[in-house]
């Protein structure tokens, strides 16, 4: 029986084997380093797990990323991250407002002029050009240009246009002005020990026996048509051998699948210098990573490993890894000299070095390359068994997961195109077999209402237990110290007074993310939550790769009632009436526009699982991807209509919204937030507004019908005349309150660290 030959035994080789073993599929990886890993293998330095340059673990592919996270264990963080720019430290990612502050004020008119005068009919036929169109020579000269040649090694007139469409967009700094920050990953995972080599070397175990290590590939031999390679030869335990095979997939640099194949491709890479300095200090600084942007600096980006894990690390002293693409006859010096010079180490606290050189690093990517690939691509189709996958061997910007995912489509081609190779029962590639339990996180506001709260937590002890997370917002009952004396495992955090309702359940959610849950059940204290409840809401969010946000069907908490017993509930779903509903999910009603927060339709009061518009906020389990893509909730809110807002915005990033009916829920309404009060009437007028202002439908003709319905129905028809001055005291306030970015992830969750 012959073999699959993989040509490589880096992340993209040691992926295809795994899934070629699960297939059945007998295969041998090539690899002529003594490690497995290519530039994602981690080695040991002076007591540290040190990577090749830097790594994360980031995907939207959940199934992608669950398979990553099955094969060891790792921690979620929350991107800590910093910008060297002009000689100065910003935020990453970058804000064109902290930009635009610090400069003086002839360089910040010069921006503003540049970006308005712009040369946008300019053809966009290479990146320097494309760059120049969109924001302008200031910015471009500024930010773009020196990190990108830098990069690269070739003036920025000369580097593909494809970059630009690719990268720039990221890294823009206007995006804070086009509302899309969230399209920028907040968070990461990273292996709890090993450094990020440990998922390669889990991958590297379940597969060894096939995998020939300190193995040189000299060529391949081919049929007599020239279509098909039979056999590769190889160099091992100095011998030379030859390896008959059914199938080759390599993960070579191109240029080299181009030599084994007689060929000389014209594509070039950009070279990577490592350079670990051991620092005689505990840590140099709290961010994972540092950009540097500046020319004068050698410096791409650095990374602090004890950062990502310090698991079993020294304590007195950090390991730095910095990224140099320069050519510099000492990297390691020039590094030292520019740390200095910035700062950000003492030249007497540098205890050794290293330098580890990776030739193929990155793609480089000039004006002819895309051309020339499609040439390539032309040969390499001539080759009927012949696959290329990963990074270097496709000549394209990957990381870890893509090439990953990359590796499981090659060997699902690879088994379409032959399939005699596999047996006939084996499963379709999948690459994601394992699912892991996810972690939830339960996050309860409470402004006085001892009884209530105390009710609330006795009800959340009879379900699946979580991590409860209790956000005081300034009560003036003793609630905090009550909580922790009856309920030690709670976490309470206490707001000094009370900030609102986003605002307030803000800080229970960062807290909540950067502890690395999955989900997060938000729960208001005036409520009584069924024993089955999360795993219901759990199995629905499950279900659906897109999902934001689950709600249960909400009822009304009959009165004089008290359930603090297991078992002890009022009526479930299918004892329940229509009237006893407090809320089946809302929908826009377009006249008189309006949310409706109970959908009464006859279509709408079915017990199957279905997405919805709105889900009220008293009661539901978020995905940590709603959080991540939209931001956090709006606190220019005080309450009403934070949640319809947090609703709006994650639907029009395309996630989903649902209400599972089965899951039961009761709702002591209003406890806090009295309609009879001057304070209900102010709040809901200004919340109107700004929601109005936010998405209205349009405002100018949705939000004067709105208003003046609710000034008829509910000041003059239900007698409430007498809130007419505060009424419109809110709709004032609403109008003129400005109409801040919402708070991100990043920004909530990390620390504002300035470099020491």
């Amino acid at each position: 029986m012959r073999k699959i030959a993989i040509l490589g035994g880096g992340i993209a080789g040691l992926s295809a084997g795994w899934f070629l073993k699960q297939q059945g599929v007998d295969f041998v990886i090539l690899e002529k380093q003594a490690i497995p890993g290519g530039m994602a293998r981690s080695f040991r330095w002076h007591d540290f797990w040190c990577d090749f340059a830097a790594h994360r673990l980031f995907s939207n592919d959940e199934k992608v990323l669950q398979a990553l996270l099955s094969l060891t264990p790792m921690s979620r963080q929350i991107r800590r991250s910093r910008l060297y720019l002009g000689g100065r430290w910003m935020r990453d990612p970058l804000d064109v407002n902290e930009l635009i502050g610090w400069l003086p004020l002839p360089k910040k008119w010069e921006l503003v002029w540049s970006y308005l005068n712009r040369p946008r009919d300019l053809p966009e036929e290479n990146f320097e050009n494309f760059v120049l169109r969109k924001y302008g020579r200031s910015l471009y000269q500024a930010f773009f240009q020196p990190y990108t040649e830098k990069l690269f090694g070739i003036p920025g007139s000369q580097i593909s246009v494809l970059w630009a469409r690719q990268k720039v967009r990221l890294a823009s700094p206007f995006d804070k002005l086009r509302k899309s920050t969230h399209n920028k990953f907040s968070y990461f995972y990273y292996p709890v020990q090993g450094g990020y080599g440990a998922i390669v070397n889990s991958l590297y175990e379940k597969i060894k026996e096939q995998v020939w290590l300190e193995t040189q590939v000299l060529g391949c031999d081919f049929s007599a048509d020239g279509q098909r390679i039979e056999t590769v030869r190889y160099k091992r335990n100095d011998a030379e051998d030859r390896l008959e095979v059914d199938g080759v997939i390599s993960t070579l640099p191109l240029t080299l699948t181009g030599r084994l194949l007689g060929q000389n491709y014209p594509l070039h890479f950009q070279k990577v210098d490592a350079v670990y300095l051991l620092i005689n200090r505990p840590q140099v600084t709290e961010n994972h990573w540092i950009y540097f942007t500046d020319a004068d600096v050698c410096i791409n980006r650095m990374v602090e490993f004890k950062n990502m894990s310090a698991v079993d690390t020294p304590a007195d002293t950090s390991v730095l890894c910095a990224e140099v693409t320069q050519q510099h006859a000492d990297p390691a010096a020039k590094v030292a000299a520019d740390l200095v010079r910035m700062g950000l180490i003492k030249e007497n606290e540098v205890l050794d070095r290293l330098v580890v050189r990776e030739e193929f690093a990155y793609p480089v990517y000039d004006q002819t390359h895309s051309e020339t690939l499609k040439k390539v691509q032309t040969a390499l189709n001539q080759v009927q068994n012949l696959y290329v996958v990963g990074r270097a061997a496709e000549f394209r910007h990957r990381e870890l997961d893509d090439n990953f995912s990359a590796a499981a489509r090659t060997v699902e081609t690879l088994l379409a195109r032959q399939p005699e190779l596999a047996p006939a029962a084996a499963p379709a590639v999948q690459p994601a077999e394992v699912k892991l339990q996810p972690k939830v996180s339960t996050v309860i506001l409470t402004f006085n209402h001892y009884e209530d709260t105390r009710e609330c937590l006795l009800s959340l002890q009879h379900g699946p237990q979580t991590h409860i997370i209790l956000v005081d917002n300034g009560s003036s009952d003793g609630t905090p110290a009550k909580v922790r004396q009856e309920f030690p495992d709670v976490e309470v955090i206490e707001n000094p007074r009370n900030l609102g309702v986003p605002a307030g359940y803000n800080v229970g959610f960062a807290r909540a993310l950067q502890q690395g849950c999955d989900y997060i059940f938000m729960v208001n204290n005036d409520t009584v939550v069924a024993p089955d409840l999360l795993p219901t809401l759990l199995k629905t969010a499950e279900a659906d790769p897109a999902c934001a946000v689950v709600m249960p069907r909400i009822f009304y908490y009959p009165e004089g009632a008290n359930y603090p017993a297991a078992g002890q509930y009022p009526p479930l779903p299918a004892q329940a009436q229509p009237e006893q509903i407090w809320s089946n999910g809302g929908y826009y009603r377009r006249f008189p526009p309006a949310i409706i927060n109970n959908d009464r339709r006859p279509q709408s009061l079915g017990n199957e699982a279905r997405r919805i518009e709105y889900a009220p906020g008293c009661g539901l389990l978020i995905h940590r991807r709603a959080f991540e893509k939209a931001g956090l909730f709006d606190p220019g809110y005080f309450f009403w209509y934070d949640d319809w807002d947090f609703c709006e915005r994650v639907r029009e990033l395309g996630l989903n919204i649902w209400l599972d009916p089965r899951a039961a829920f009761w709702h002591k309404v209003s406890r806090t937030t009295q309609p009879t009060s001057p304070l209900f009437w102010r709040v809901a007028a200004a919340s109107t507004v700004r929601f109005y202002r936010r998405h209205g439908r349009p405002t100018w003709l949705s939000l004067p019908i709105h208003l003046s319905y609710i000034m008829l129905r509910e000041i003059l028809w239900k007698g409430n005349l007498r809130f007419l001055g505060v009424y419109l005291q809110g709709l004032r306030e609403g109008f003129h309150s400005p109409l801040e970015d919402y708070p991100d992830v990043a920004s909530t969750m990390a620390q504002d660290d300035e470099p020491a």
